[in-house]
């Protein structure tokens, strides 16, 4: 998923080298924005499929403040109009003597085994926004769109070697907003926007965060803070269900034409 986005950037990226670049004087005036960011994740929550509730930190020993790439691309077909990419390869490793006995996807691992798992979360999210304001001093705008997320954890026992796995494919419906300011000056602004949706007993997914930038012409140097909440459950015979939060402190390096 990776390569595909980074494909579709460049190809989206040529497509727009005929356009003129961003008017300095109105900073909100251009027609694509890219941004790769490195994101500390401290990852949290638990997970429950065909047996007990493991917990990610206390059971499995997820490794905390581990750098993520995160992309996002922007683009501007009208002043107000924009269209909305983003993704994210996510990443995850534990290590932990477990010291109770855990049942996964119908594998029972037992008290004082060592446990290694590997999990991945690719995540895509494609969408339209509608800026209610925009001007040079910024822009304030409402967005919906679908996120995908395929999701893979797979537990392994070193002693004895035994292991379970499962894969799921998620389809999310997504609604937000977004604000950028320019408080001081053109070369300087803070944004922040807070996406999600709530699915009654099924769960809920919320994601939000805030930046400030440095614009040094059409690149900007970006720090900030990111988090995302999500539960989503199975209900029926076989109950079950995932629970993740991840936040922490997200740098980031923006170009806009």
């Amino acid at each position: 998923m990776l390569r595909r986005f980074g494909l579709l950037c460049f190809l989206l990226t040529s497509e727009a080298a005929g356009l003129r670049a961003a008017d300095p004087a109105d900073p909100e005036n251009f027609r694509i924005e890219i941004t790769g960011s490195t994101w500390l994740i401290d990852t949290t929550g638990s997970v429950q499929s065909k047996g007990t509730q493991v917990d990610f930190v206390s059971d499995l020993g997820f490794e905390q403040q581990k750098p993520m790439f995160y992309g996002k691309l922007v683009l501007k077909p009208g002043r107000k109009h924009r269209i909305l990419i983003e993704g994210s390869p996510f990443r995850f490793d534990g290590n932990n003597t477990i010291h109770r006995s855990i049942t996964y996807q119908g594998q029972t691992f037992n008290i004082d085994e060592m446990l290694k798992t590997t999990a991945s979360l690719d995540y895509l999210f494609a969408g339209y926004q509608y800026d209610l304001l925009s001007g040079p001093a910024g822009h304030l705008g409402l967005s919906v769109g679908g996120a995908y997320l395929n999701a893979t954890a797979t537990i392994v026992s070193l002693q004895p070697a035994t292991s379970a796995a499962r894969t799921q494919d998620i389809g999310l419906p997504l609604a937000g907003a977004e604000f950028r300011i320019f408080p001081l000056h053109k070369w300087f602004d803070i944004d922040g926007g807070v996406r999600g949706m709530t699915f009654g007993d099924y769960g809920h997914y919320v994601e939000g965060g805030a930046n400030a930038s440095l614009w040094l012409g059409p690149l900007a140097l970006q720090g900030g803070y990111r988090i995302v909440n999500t539960t989503l459950q199975q209900t029926g015979g076989n109950p079950g269900g995932i629970t993740v939060r991840m936040k922490g402190p997200i740098f980031s390096l923006a170009f806009k034409w």
